[in-house]
């Protein structure tokens, strides 16, 4: 890049939100210069029930980060889920009318845009068309097609589409907040940008980012995304069964939750003895940890099956020999990881933000994966349009033209 860009991520969750501030210097590199969290309360798995209560959220969030990163933010990519995402593949071959049939950048824009005029309910519009593979005349893999010889040129897109309306309200919270809307970005698209590794996203992997209401799944084949869905459980439900099983306050019960809790009856010991405070009474009880893992273990186990269950229908595990990667917030909960490989038979790990430098703490918390996400895809996207520049000036080099 040219020069030093300043960028901002917006996180919307159920519980949180998230704003995060970084500069991308020259080469591509980000440094974390601000974060900004406050409390969510204006939605409910990944949709907006009040926007004047998101709206605030969000300018309070944004206005904490902007203080840490001495600037002033103005647009912002905003992260999106909710139950309304879904996702299709999209196929579409185009000829190659050329004389000498050689294909150009503008076969290539032809054939993206064709792949994106899906037929969609009108209620409902397309958040992202992410072109997955080209093939030349039957020949597929085909990653780069612009200067190859070739009669047929096709691609496959991966097309995320939600409902119309819900993705208005998120863009009307962002601007009552103050702030524009860069792009929308799909939540598990952001975070795999933070988590993944290149080998796995390569070989195949399944991203799934436990947050408040609900958790995102991205799966990522041949270094590419190709499948994504939304399971409506989340961290929030675990703090809700809590709350009511052991009659307290949400806030306590996620307390106990984190401090106490874990998704494996079996690594608790029988002796172990927590304290809790119950609505209407004055004084702290005592009680058995094994109590409060009861709880907690069938709802983690009946948010696996879910997702054993997309991935089956989906035809995605024989997809996904690298197994699972768990961020988000709710992936903190003490032997999350086990109880995934019980449910799902295959590899698990927690995946934390990489590949940024500034602040430590963002650095080393999974909950951060998807506002680090959205500065990497901001990164990704500001190199794709200085390249885009760099092409719309041919320049004949070796005998091909508009090249680089």
């Amino acid at each position: 890049m040219g020069k030093n860009e300043i960028v901002t991520g917006l996180d919307i969750g159920t519980t949180k939100i998230c704003a995060l501030i970084g500069e991308i210097d020259e080469a591509g590199e980000i440094t974390i210069l601000g974060c900004g969290i406050s409390p969510s309360s204006g939605m409910k798995r990944g949709v907006v029930v009040d926007i004047e209560a998101t709206a605030k959220a969000i300018e309070m969030a944004v206005a904490l980060a902007s203080k840490q990163a001495n600037v002033e933010v103005e647009a912002v990519y905003v992260g999106v889920t909710g139950e309304h995402i879904a996702s299709l593949n999209s196929h579409v071959t185009i000829p190659i009318t050329r004389p000498d049939r050689e294909i150009t950048p503008e076969d290539v824009h032809r054939v993206n845009a064709q792949s994106r005029e899906i037929v969609l309910p009108p209620d409902r519009r397309i958040v992202h068309a992410i072109p997955r593979k080209y093939t030349v005349d039957g020949q597929d893999g085909i990653v780069k097609p612009v200067g190859m010889s070739g009669t047929r040129l096709a691609v496959e897109t991966h097309i995320v589409h939600g409902v119309v309306t819900f993705l208005q309200n998120i863009e009307k919270c962002v601007t009552f907040a103050g702030l524009e809307v860069i792009e929308l970005v799909l939540e598990p698209i952001a975070s795999g940008e933070a988590v993944l590794l290149p080998t796995e996203m390569t070989s195949g992997v399944c991203l799934v980012d436990i947050g408040g209401g609900t958790s995102d799944l991205a799966v990522f084949t041949e270094g590419e995304i190709y499948y994504t869905a939304v399971v409506p459980v989340g961290g929030a439900h675990v703090t809700s069964d809590v709350s009511e099983g052991l009659k307290v306050g949400y806030q306590e019960a996620e307390r106990l939750k984190t401090e106490s809790g874990s998704a494996v009856i079996e690594r608790v010991m029988e002796d172990e003895v927590i304290t809790l405070q119950q609505m209407g009474r004055d004084e702290e009880r005592k009680l058995r940890r094994r109590a409060l893992v009861q709880i907690i273990e069938p709802r983690m186990q009946e948010m696996f099956e879910m997702i054993l269950e997309e991935l089956d229908r989906a035809e995605c595990l024989n997809k996904i020999p690298f197994g699972i990667v768990i961020s988000g917030g709710g992936s903190q909960l003490r032997d999350c990881i086990e109880v995934a490989h019980s449910v799902l038979g295959l590899p698990v790990r927690i995946g934390k933000p990489h590949g940024v430098k500034g602040l430590t703490e963002i650095l080393e918390h999974p909950r951060y994966a998807t506002a680090v996400g959205l500065l990497k895809y901001a990164a990704k996207q500001k190199a794709v349009e200085q390249l885009t520049e760099q092409i719309r000036k041919p320049r004949k080099v070796g005998g091909l033209q508009g090249l680089w």
